[in-house]
């Protein structure tokens, strides 16, 4: 009787795994007109590149709605590096990507958004337009201190002196 549990419970499992994995694709299906972020080519990652994770991508101001077109809903490591010409995520296991100064909208501190919630202002959250879409890529990094130098950083780049440091 126990082995007839165990085989209804693993195909409930099953089942339940296989609908989210096709509420990917969808979700994938559905983003597939959304202009893919810049390449980061021509960037090489400084010594002075801030270390932590990639949370995620989402729609602008709505935490739970990620973004999953061009690997942008994959959690991974990251190497942040901010330059006069915008923002590179380099990426372990995904996609790297680069945020052009240009389409850099706002910079700030949040508790969590879809894949991390920590509280208090834990992640830092870049605002930048992608394609016609403003969106939200959030980055925890190993210290405090550096999410801070982050924002300092970008908001630097944002300003009308444009990241001249």
């Amino acid at each position: 009787m126990k082995w007839v549990a165990v085989v209804v419970l693993v195909l409930v499992l099953l089942l339940i795994w296989r609908q989210m994995f096709a509420g990917w694709r969808a979700r994938v299906r559905r983003q597939q007109g959304l202009a893919a972020p810049a390449s980061p080519q021509g960037w090489t990652r400084g010594a002075g590149a801030l270390e932590g994770t990639y949370v995620s991508t989402t729609d602008a101001g709505h935490g739970l709605e990620r973004i999953a077109v061009h690997g942008l809903g994959t959690r991974s490591a990251v190497a942040v590096e901010v330059s006069e010409r915008g923002v590179a995520l380099f990426r372990e296991g995904a996609r790297s990507f680069v945020v052009p100064r240009a389409d850099i909208v706002g910079v700030g501190r949040s508790g969590g958004m879809v894949g991390k919630w920590v509280g208090g202002a834990g992640l830092v959250v870049l605002r930048w337009k992608l394609g016609e879409r403003v969106v939200d890529t959030g980055v925890r990094l190993r210290r405090v201190e550096e999410g801070n130098r982050l924002v300092q950083q970008v908001e630097e780049l944002m300003s009308p002196r444009g990241g001249q440091r």
